[in-house]
């Protein structure tokens, strides 16, 4: 039987492993120049843009859970790059900023590929960007990855090797 080409189907998967690439890519870099994953660069652009922020402010800021934000924080409080103190005007809630480390190690940094990402989607017209976001769900739930978790962009949770699609 032969397959007929498909030029829509080419254009998308091109689009989608020209995306993976340079995010791959970003992230080893990263990783091998800075040790530090791409979603922790994130985070910490993120602290850098505004001080004084809770995980639930910040994983709004990333677009993401608050347990993945907790977790990525966890980590960089770990390396010394994010400190956590008290609210002095609530005591209940937390409050994480970059330390002096986290802010050398950014300022060494390259841009954060979600920042690109980020800007780059919204140049789109608002309808390009709804439609865009509309398509790329409706092509998960076809392909069954519709139930796979979004956490950031390149996160190795501790105590996790790989995440392969068996393992939603």
């Amino acid at each position: 039987m032969r397959v007929e080409p498909q030029p829509d189907v080419s254009r998308a998967i091109n689009a989608l492993r020209r995306m993976v690439r340079g995010l791959r890519s970003s992230a080893e870099s990263a990783e091998r120049e800075l040790r530090v994953s791409a979603a922790q660069l994130f985070v910490l652009s993120e602290l850098s843009q505004l001080a004084d922020q809770s995980v639930k402010d910040l994983a709004a800021r990333t677009m993401t859970t608050h347990s993945t934000v907790s977790e990525v924080v966890s980590q960089l409080i770990a390396k010394g790059l994010v400190a956590r103190t008290t609210d002095a005007s609530d005591g209940r809630r937390a409050l994480l900023r970059l330390t002096r480390q986290g802010g050398s190690l950014l300022k060494k940094s390259p841009r954060a590929i979600q920042e690109d990402l980020i800007e780059g989607f919204g140049t789109l017209r608002p309808s390009v960007r709804r439609g865009l976001a509309t398509g790329l769900e409706k092509w998960l739930e076809a392909s069954g990855l519709g139930d796979v978790p979004a956490t950031m962009l390149f996160d190795k949770p501790a105590g996790r090797k790989d995440s392969s699609r068996a393992s939603k």
